[in-house]
């Protein structure tokens, strides 16, 4: 039995992508209507690899020395207004989390995405309760680092951990990492974890397989069988 599951957020519980290329087009759409907003067929690898927004801004705008953090935070307030609405769980999601809590498995999540986004999402859809608050990690919590940084397991979530469950979290611990981009599996290597990688999400599926994840799952339900069969 793993003893946590650290869940990533987009491509992994939620269905985000509508969201995000949605708000990029926005924002591409009001700071800089001169010029076309970025196509679908431009977005996608970027997002698949889990890259922060200012990675995808930068790929994208046309000018080099264009102001990221004004464009970034524009973004994220174009998410919150328009994208949050696109965003929906994947099927299952609720399911997974109710057998994972009848197993006492404590259950967190690691994001690159903005931490009041993700909790934003879980609360609209009724999710929040799952998740205790401070097992909550994204961008915008201090010292809380981008995957794969190990850094916000090792020096936030594991002293967390220890003052919610009561108990010491040791290295050799068993971790299950969940997650769909290269940066999770990249992340769940670095921290010692399993990895189990979501075909399913947002990430490019030939350059996941070929870092050969310790499972693979097809829709967020299998995650359960991954679970069960943990020796």
């Amino acid at each position: 039995m793993y003893q946590l599951v650290i869940f990533d957020f987009d491509g992994t519980i939620f269905d985000t992508y509508e969201a995000i290329e949605h708000s990029i087009q926005l924002t591409f759409r009001e700071l800089l209507p001169t010029h076309p907003a970025p196509s679908h067929a431009a977005i996608r690898p970027l997002v698949s690899t889990g890259a922060p927004p200012g990675d995808t801004f930068r790929a994208l705008h046309p000018d080099p020395d264009f102001d990221e953090t004004f464009w970034v935070a524009r973004y994220r307030e174009l998410y919150a207004l328009h994208g949050q609405a696109r965003a929906r769980p994947y099927p299952a999601a609720r399911d997974v989390l109710d057998a994972l809590r009848a197993r006492n498995v404590p259950v967190a999540i690691i994001s690159n995405k903005a931490a009041v986004a993700v909790k934003a999402a879980l609360a609209k859809s009724d999710l929040l309760e799952y998740f205790p608050d401070p097992l909550i990690l994204g961008h915008g919590l201090a010292g809380v680092g981008r995957k794969p940084d190990p850094s916000s397991f090792t020096e936030i979530l594991r002293p967390r951990l220890k003052e919610h469950t009561g108990r010491e979290w040791a290295a050799e611990d068993r971790v299950l990492m969940v997650g769909d981009t290269l940066t999770d599996i990249h992340y769940a290597r670095n921290i010692g974890a399993t990895v189990c990688w979501c075909r399913y999400g947002q990430g490019d599926v030939q350059a996941c397989e070929a870092l050969q994840p310790d499972y693979t799952i097809d829709a967020l339900v299998d995650l359960l069988e991954v679970v069960k069969v943990a020796p």
